[in-house]
């Protein structure tokens, strides 16, 4: 059978997906989506996501080498630092160009957000090295926020010309509007993720301690670096409504959110928590929920606090305890929340609209 990566699949407006990339990652699936959606051409060149450096650039090659694609860009994938060397050998052979959308730095993950390496220490440089070394070779830098790319340009010197905000969005095929629940006996706020630093779950804990005398139920989808000690913390406050719900797969998130009737954001106090929009809230606007997050530069970008969510200072429990106190015992206001939000997101940040974004950026910058 003859390979499909042998076959020609570029034009002029083609993108070259490249490197050890997870296809099924939100971000990589709005934009590959989108841009199909949209009618432009692509094409792959991908490996395992598994695959060490040494053994990685060898089966990128092996597999570049079968294929017989034109596409002016090679775009590289968040997370994928390490490969964007080998994009760049190959395009500057081949005459095209390099993309990359980090998505994160390195850096801010692990040192700033994650804290699992100290500043200042060997791994510290290495992982600022990386970024470094990646966001300068690269042709054009992807940032989702503003604030974002303000990071990249400071920490990495990376020149402010080269870097282009293209927010995050959602899937329109996977989240899809729903109704509010109907009326009951209490009301169900709903946290998924994966319980980074910037996700501030101590702070939910917190605020949902505060609100026992509320019918109130706090569900927390997920696990991850802070997962015990977001259960110590409920632990010692036996009056807190809350019920942790691990092992949740990905295509239940869907139905997860529907269920509710608040979604909670970020509350976290990281610098990588004020230069984010994460997924999640594009997401449960995007279902038609009511959100509550946190208030900080990068939301402020995108998303207008009082109209199309609740926004609240960053680890302030009394604060997101209020909100959430106010939108339960209101309807009306979860519903205009919902509303409007859920439009807004639908309009502007769906997969076709990114996707449109993107070639615009690209066209703009001469790129294709």
């Amino acid at each position: 059978m003859k390979d499909p990566a042998a076959a020609p699949r570029s034009s002029a407006n083609g993108l070259l997906f490249f490197g050890a990339y997870d296809p099924s990652y939100p971000r990589n699936a709005i934009i590959r989506r989108g841009w199909e959606k949209c009618g432009f051409p692509a094409a792959e060149c991908r490996v395992d996501t598994r695959l060490k450096v040494h053994a990685r650039y060898p089966a990128l090659l092996w597999r570049y080498g079968r294929m017989r694609d034109a596409s002016p860009v090679i775009f590289v994938p968040d997370f994928r630092h390490k490969d964007v060397p080998l994009a760049w050998a190959i395009a500057r052979c081949s005459g095209r160009r390099v993309v990359f959308d980090p998505l994160v730095s390195r850096f801010e993950t692990r040192v700033l957000d994650r804290e699992d390496v100290p500043p200042g220490s060997a791994q510290s440089h290495h992982n600022r090295n990386i970024d470094a070394l990646s966001m300068r070779l690269a042709d054009l830098v992807l940032a989702d926020t503003e604030a974002h790319a303000r990071f990249y340009a400071g920490e990495f010197s990376v020149s402010p010309g080269k870097i282009r905000v293209l927010p995050v969005g959602f899937d329109e095929d996977v989240f899809r509007e729903a109704p509010l629940p109907p009326g009951r006996g209490g009301i169900e706020v709903l946290f998924y993720g994966t319980y980074l630093p910037l996700h501030g779950v101590a702070t939910i804990v917190d605020a949902a301690s505060l609100l026992g005398d509320v019918p109130v139920r706090f569900t927390l989808v997920g696990g991850g670096q802070t997962f015990a000690e977001a259960k110590r913390r409920a632990a010692e406050r036996p009056g807190a409504p809350i019920v942790f719900k691990a092992g949740v797969n990905e295509r239940e998130i869907p139905g997860e959110i529907a269920r509710a009737d608040i979604v909670l954001g970020i509350f976290g106090t990281s610098p990588k928590s004020h230069m984010v929009v994460p997924n999640k809230l594009y997401q449960a606007l995007a279902v038609g929920r009511p959100v509550v997050t946190g208030d900080t530069a990068a939301l402020r970008e995108l998303f207008e606090g009082g109209t199309h969510l609740v926004a609240v200072p960053p680890g302030n429990a009394a604060a997101l305890a209020d909100a959430v106190r106010s939108l339960a015992a209101n309807r009306v206001v979860r519903e205009r929340l919902a509303a409007a939000g859920g439009a807004y997101v639908r309009r502007e940040f769906n997969s076709r609209r990114i996707a449109e974004r993107l070639h615009a950026i690209l066209r703009t910058e001469k790129l294709l």
